[in-house]
């Protein structure tokens, strides 16, 4: 065992916290093992009778018409999650060692409800086929889990089950037979004591909504109590948890969105109840939705930063819309049909989007969450990702990933990072979290910030120095960061990347006080192949049939450049979990003199620039031909940039 590393990791986490992570554990090793009666006396309180319904609860979600009968149990149910399928015989094995553990928790989430209801309103109507599956999967779960068996019993796959067993029983009346109803109050009131306050960040959030949505069934002063501090609690939370500029403080654009989803549901769900909505609440949901509104894309996608993929919550475009309408603006895409009805239940009549006319052209910062992303009227769009690794307390999402960088041109992606394909610990895991796996300098072959295992991070990376600023056609950022600060070699990395009408620079600026290793990495997507022309001494390649090139300055006669194509890199791209697609990579590699090293790269797409690059004594110079001349300054760890014309 790694002490030193373990204290690292568990340094910054409060003693509450830790406390908290150990009570759990002790729990859900021990309770799956007692009586019945036992766990249920430990695990909920004294026997507490099943409320009646909260009349007229969401019935904006129910069906006006529904088949009178239900069909047989089918032998075998396929379930598809993270992109794999697997066919299970009914009575379902829902706990099994031969499932991955995300899949699992998948299988107990009972998302999928979601798609059925979905599609049954695009149809009008829900038919036999797809009721039946509802009525039997419900039941044979609550036969196969008892209390507290794990990981059905899981306080987050409890709360995202609560969500959707709610909003299925209210759509489909039928289904809310007596047993259900009654595991239904009981898994209210098993996570109202076991809420994940070991873990926070949007596991904590995903209880609260639970309680909200999956307390608001029952009308009774106990279920109301539940509620009312859940709310309470929530409001808490989004004080600690929302950025001033909006981002969600685990910085993942995915885990953002998800997050701004459920306390948009949350609300409307007590707007339908009758319940008033604090400003505590409503005032950070603005401000989430605007980051969204301003991380998207031009393809409608995001950047996927830390722990992010695709797939995994409804696309940002849809989120987007139901939120800006339960708050009172103007949709620009269309919403889906399970909002929509909320929205309804909400006592929101949805509108029709009014498109967007224009490619949006302002660049966007989020100096609190760490995210800039320079947009120009060519196409260009630059994500630079100078953020913390996340909160000290929770950076289980974490990568290893300061000042890494994608660039996107006509909304499809040319350089981007990794992305995530699984979470299970191994190979796959710690590369995707690596510095290895981003568009960014890695030193000694090591990882700015210490990721380890699934979700563990020790010494973080903290960036410092940032800054922006527009000039003359060209804007930029630039930031540092202390990753390896701490390391035996003491080196500090700066970067600086501008965006204008001649092309995209990057310059790195590496400062050690021993000799060492250096290796900056440039993943390209997926079909994109440079080769090597010797003679302009650039990388020349096509991307959706425009010419790219990349010149490379500032190299030692000992520094190599690999362009590496998607058959020997090694590198993948994952836009989602459970994918992995091969890609091309330029590695440039070289040793790190105490005297320091400065690394200039240009990219332009569509046509080739004539350029002299030349940096000594701290000052560089980057001149385009005829037209722009890049000036730097570094001073006391300040990079300074001035723009001028020849």
């Amino acid at each position: 065992m790694n002490l030193g590393r373990w204290w690292r990791t568990i340094r910054d986490i409060p003693p509450r916290q830790l406390a908290a992570r150990v009570q759990f554990e002790i729990k859900a090793r021990s309770l799956p093992h007692l009586p019945l009666s036992l766990r249920r006396s430990l695990a909920v309180g004294n026997p507490i009778p099943t409320p009646a319904l909260r009349q007229g609860y969401l019935k904006a979600l129910e069906f006006p018409k529904l088949p009178q009968d239900f069909a047989p149990p089918e032998a075998t149910y396929t379930f598809t999650f993270l992109n794999q399928s697997r066919q299970l015989a009914f009575p379902i094995p829902w706990n099994s060692p031969d499932y991955p553990r995300l899949w699992q928790f998948n299988l107990h989430y009972f998302d999928w409800v979601r798609e059925v209801l979905t599609r049954g309103y695009q149809q009008g109507q829900i038919d036999a086929a797809s009721l039946s599956p509802l009525k039997h999967l419900i039941g044979d779960w609550i036969a196969a889990n008892p209390l507290c068996s794990f990981d059905g019993w899981h306080p987050y796959t409890t709360s995202l089950r609560l969500v959707n067993w709610t909003f299925a029983t209210r759509a489909i009346p039928t289904l809310a037979e007596p047993e259900t109803i009654t595991s239904v109050w009981f898994q209210v009131n098993y996570l109202h004591r076991h809420k994940e306050y070991f873990a926070g960040g949007n596991h904590l959030l995903e209880n609260l909504r639970g309680l909200i949505i999956g307390g608001l069934n029952f009308d009774s002063p106990k279920a109301e109590s539940i509620v009312r501090l859940a709310l309470d609690q929530l409001a808490q939370q989004l004080a600690i948890q929302v950025l001033p500029d909006g981002g969600h403080y685990e910085r993942s654009p995915m885990y953002h969105l998800i997050v701004l989803n459920l306390v948009a549901e949350t609300v409307a769900c007590l707007q339908n109840a009758g319940w008033s909505i604090p400003d505590t609440i409503s005032e950070p949901l603005h401000r989430m939705l605007q980051f969204a509104e301003n991380i998207r894309l031009s393809s409608g996608l995001f950047p996927l930063w830390n722990d992010a993929a695709y797939n995994v919550i409804n696309p940002l475009d849809e989120i987007v819309s139901w939120v800006s309408q339960l708050l009172g603006k103007s949709p620009t895409h269309p919403t889906d049909d399970l909002h929509k009805c909320l929205l309804r239940a909400a006592k929101i009549l949805p509108v029709r989007p009014t498109p967007l006319s224009l490619f949006k052209l302002m660049s966007s910062s989020f100096p609190n969450s760490g995210y800039y992303i320079l947009r120009n009227r060519h196409g260009v769009e630059i994500a630079f990702d100078c953020a913390p690794p996340g909160p000290n307390e929770l950076p289980g999402h974490a990568h290893a990933d300061c000042l890494t960088i994608d660039v996107y041109f006509k909304g499809q992606p040319l350089i981007v990072d990794t992305g995530i394909s699984e979470y299970s610990s191994g190979a796959i895991r710690s590369y995707e979290r690596s510095t290895s796996a981003h568009n960014t300098v890695a030193i000694a072959n090591q990882n700015q910030s210490e990721v380890w295992g699934s979700f563990r991070v020790g010494r973080k990376a903290q960036p410092f120095n940032v800054q922006s600023n527009q000039s003359q056609g060209w804007q930029w950022i630039s930031s540092a960061h202390n990753g390896y600060a701490n390391s035996p070699f003491n080196v500090i990395h700066r970067r600086w990347v501008g965006l204008g009408i001649e092309g995209i620079v990057i310059l790195d600026c590496l400062n050690t006080e021993l000799t060492t290793d250096y290796t900056s990495n440039l993943h390209f997507a997926p079909g994109i192949n440079l080769t090597y022309q010797q003679d302009l001494d650039e990388y020349c390649g096509q991307f959706n049939g425009t010419n790219l090139y990349v010149k490379i300055f500032g190299l030692a006669t000992d520094d190599r450049v690999k362009c590496l194509d998607f058959d020997s890199s090694q590198s993948w791209y994952a836009p989602e979990l459970g994918m992995r697609l091969p890609r091309g990579l330029l590695k440039i590699q070289g040793k790190l003199l105490p005297a320091g090293k400065t690394i200039c790269i240009l990219l332009t797409i569509g046509s080739r620039q004539t350029v002299t690059f030349k940096w000594l004594d701290n000052r560089g110079q980057l001149q385009f031909d005829g037209s722009t001349c890049l000036n730097w300054i570094l001073s006391q760890g300040n990079l300074t940039t001035q723009v001028t014309q020849v």
